[in-house]
């Protein structure tokens, strides 16, 4: 039997260490559904205008109003890195759903106005959005920021979708 140390016991069998590494593997498996709970993400080979384009149209098209686009990546280029790629946030809100959700929680105030950022990794672009906290004790505020969620990942799916190109005559 090997005798190998762990922490401040030593553990005399690989059988010993079977119930920390399933809690561990199952600690990390649940931070990555966290982290895939909290956004909407998706990669695109369309260039970073044609995602713009796309993701403008489908957050208008759901009612929400473009507040800003911030151009991160353009910025950092005009400082002095010439090379660093593009990275593009687009500020929306659609304030009947704003009303309903600071109503029930004005907290929320910090979601607002919900952000979709477009960053550019040389071979794809990835497009991320921010997802509503839906796990709280108050399930009418869950079900305001499902919709909202549900709206969000709409955006995000149309963005990234390849469309036709108009024949031109």
């Amino acid at each position: 039997m090997t005798r190998i140390l762990f922490g401040y016991r030593h553990v005399t069998s690989y059988f010993q260490l079977a119930p920390v590494l399933v809690c561990v593997l199952a600690l990390g498996l649940a931070a990555c559904g966290e982290q895939a709970a909290r956004f909407a993400e998706r990669a695109s080979d369309k260039q970073i205008d044609q995602i713009l384009d796309d993701a403008e149209f489908a957050i208008t098209e759901r009612n929400f109003r473009i507040n800003n686009r911030l151009h991160i990546g353009k910025a950092i280029s005009k400082r002095g890195n010439s090379g660093f790629p593009d990275y593009e946030v687009i500020l929306f809100c659609n304030l009947s759903y704003a009303e309903k959700m600071l109503e029930l929680a004005p907290e929320f105030i910090n979601y607002c106005p919900q952000h979709l950022a477009i960053r550019d990794t040389g071979r794809q672009r990835i497009i991320t959005a921010s997802l509503l906290p839906q796990d709280t004790s108050n399930q009418a505020l869950n079900a305001v920021t499902g919709e909202i969620n549900s709206l969000v990942r709409e955006i995000v799916e149309f963005a990234t979708q390849d469309w036709p190109e108009l024949e031109k005559e």
